[in-house]
């Protein structure tokens, strides 16, 4: 808010502020303490002390001058001066009329003249709290203080976390950029005070960019002008934010992934490209994780029925929960005859399946028809049985399974075509197999996303 005429000179004679706002402060303070020494002994006020709240009126004027243009120059948020530099105009205002109640003080009941000492020293006591503040930061005062102050008198902000836990759901700019912005930002370039022209609320301001033009570069962060200000030497007179809180290691790094993936305030997390260098900061900073999870891990489902668990166990099954709150089940086979009827009860849970153990058992490539249809299936360990390329095939319709063990069974290279159709699939287990490795290398060449375990 600028009411004096300002350029370079009077923002080189705001910096003294601080010096000078010292000494109308001793003047009135002063002065009232040697009004009440006067009173004290039954004594009349001599013509010092209103000399004393003189001075002290025409220094807190000098001081609300140097204090505007140091205002004016950008180096404090408006929503911080707003309360610091009106009380200091109402100061100079008291301080002015206490002068003219005590070169007359004999025309002024002794009531008035108290109620303005008293209102003049809480105001030097409450604009020296907002100056220490301006300057030091909010908990400058109760920063050293002993526990049983600071625990009297320390305001605690409970600040609400966003809930990352649907990645899904996540945009970068409205979740990640947008609340660094408006805590950082928003202050100085918002739709009222828009400091260089340039709003910051809304993305649409935020392209048209200010008095410059453009400040982001869809794509180049060294182009882009919000990312040059953000990141320059703390000694620059451009650097942003000026006062408050600078931006982390962490923003700073997120806003480049941002923009080199084109400043794109519709994209999701996990539709950035290049996302490896930015996981750790996603984690540490926001508890997003982006490494793929286990499809077991996603999939929420009812508890199976007890009754069909409690018969499964009777065929010689085992089955047990993944954990307390996953209610997919690990089942294993126990025995080595497996006939068709027992493969026939697991279809009463097959939903609820995802770990499944048929080891050692006489399943044959028929039977496997029965697997197919278990569509959260992940884990399937088949190793030392009879099944051949023929039964592996039929499990190409398995959309989730990410590791088959086929250890000592009847496969061979040509089954590798076949599980190449899974698209989840990590790992696969062929020792002991007469699998050749030379074809299951070139193979690997192709679907670098598999692992083949001999």
């Amino acid at each position: 808010m600028t009411l004096f005429l300002t350029s370079d000179f009077t923002y080189f004679l705001g910096r003294f502020h601080p010096v000078l706002v010292h000494l109308p402060i001793g003047f009135l303070l002063l002065a009232i303490f040697m009004e009440w020494y006067q009173r004290l002994k039954g004594r009349n006020l001599g013509h010092l002390i209103g000399y004393a709240w003189l001075l002290g009126s025409f220094g807190g004027l000098v001081s609300i001058i140097s204090g505007w243009w140091l205002s004016d120059s950008g180096l404090y948020l408006e929503s911080d001066l707003f309360f610091h530099r009106w009380l200091g105009v109402s100061l100079v205002v008291l301080a002015f009329t206490g002068w003219w109640l005590k070169k007359n003080w004999e025309r002024y009941s002794f009531g008035i003249q108290t109620t303005i000492n008293i209102l003049v020293l809480l105001l030097i006591f409450i604009e020296g709290h907002l100056g220490g503040t301006l300057t030091h930061g909010p908990d400058y005062l109760l920063e050293y203080a002993p526990s049983f102050i600071k625990n009297k008198l320390e305001i605690k902000e409970e600040i609400g976390k966003t809930d990352f836990t649907n990645q899904d759901s996540i945009f970068v700019y409205k979740d990640l950029i947008e609340p660094i912005f408006m805590e950082k930002c928003w202050a100085c370039h918002n739709s009222v005070e828009k400091r260089g022209l340039l709003n910051m609320e809304h993305p649409d301001s935020l392209i048209l960019g200010g008095e410059n033009g453009p400040v982001l570069i869809a794509g180049n962060p060294s182009e882009s002008e919000l990312f040059n200000r953000v990141t320059l030497s703390q000694k620059s007179q451009k650097y942003m934010p000026p006062v408050g809180q600078s931006l982390t290691y962490s923003e700073i790094r997120l806003l480049d992934w941002w923009i080199v993936n084109g400043a794109n305030f519709n994209m999701k997390i996990e539709e950035g490209e290049a996302l490896a260098p930015i996981k750790s900061v996603l984690v540490k900073t926001y508890g997003i994780d982006t490494t793929p999870k286990p499809w077991y891990e996603s999939v929420k489902i009812n508890p199976a029925d007890s009754v069909l668990l409690t018969k499964l166990i009777n065929l010689g099954f085992s089955v047990k929960k993944l954990g307390e709150e996953n209610n997919l089940l690990d089942v294993k086979y126990n025995d080595q005859s497996l006939t068709e009827e027992k493969i026939k009860s697991l279809m009463d849970v097959a939903d609820h399946i995802t770990w499944l153990s048929l080891a050692k058992s006489n399943i044959t490539d028929d039977q496997l028809n029965y697997i197919t249809q278990f569509p959260n299936l992940t884990r399937l360990e088949l190793e030392r049985t009879q099944l051949s390329d023929a039964g592996i095939k039929q499990l190409s319709t398995l959309r989730h399974l990410e590791s088959i063990n086929l250890y000592g069974s009847s496969v061979s290279e040509n089954c590798l075509q076949d599980l190449s159709k899974i698209p989840s699939l990590k790992r696969v287990y062929l020792w002991n197999t007469s699998v050749d490795k030379k074809i299951a290398q070139e193979f690997l060449l192709n679907n670098p996303q598999m692992e083949i375990i001999f």
